[in-house]
């Protein structure tokens, strides 16, 4: 029989084992390209100033994406909501829906960080972190992970006004 003592005794040894003694973790993440979209715009309409800020909003006309596991259309009819706080920082958040080649629709909220108006900055922050909602099936991976994205100008033979859109998973 063990003794109350030699429980405790043997658990203290435990917790004064090396922590080098621990299985190795892997807690650094990576990123995975998942695609590149073209979305088509119409131009900027300015909504106006709120108590948060100048808003703004770009409809969203169209679009395609490809990837090395997904392709297909941006949907016309979302919209991307733009504020300008007043440190001059635009908080973007866009809505929209995209049909996978397969025709599975794909709703996207991508929200995002940018400084692209401050005066005096060195260089551009453009930063989104896309969240999905995928029917369950091929696209259900696209429901089980984080996700961030960047925003840039589009290639030249790209119809305008339209922005390139670039999304990594996070591993």
């Amino acid at each position: 029989m063990v003794s109350r003592r030699g429980l405790i005794g043997g658990g203290m040894a435990l917790l004064a084992a090396p922590l080098a003694a621990a299985p190795p973790r892997d807690d650094e993440p990576g990123l995975v390209f998942v695609y590149e979209a073209i979305v088509t715009l119409e131009p900027m309409v300015e909504v106006g100033r709120t108590p948060l800020g100048m808003r703004r909003r770009v409809p969203i006309t169209g679009g395609s994406f490809a990837g090395p596991r997904i392709r297909g259309t941006v949907l016309s009819g979302g919209a991307d909501w733009q504020l300008q706080r007043a440190d001059d920082w635009t908080v973007i958040e866009a809505d929209y829906m995209m049909r996978a080649q397969d025709g599975a629709l794909i709703h996207v909220r991508n929200v995002g960080l940018t400084n692209s108006r401050v005066a005096g900055a060195t260089s551009r922050y453009l930063r989104t972190v896309p969240r999905f909602e995928a029917p369950d099936g091929p696209h259900g991976w696209l429901n089980q992970a984080i996700f961030i994205g960047t925003i840039g100008p589009p290639p030249a033979d790209a119809p305008t006004p339209s922005v390139r859109i670039r999304v990594y998973q996070v591993t």
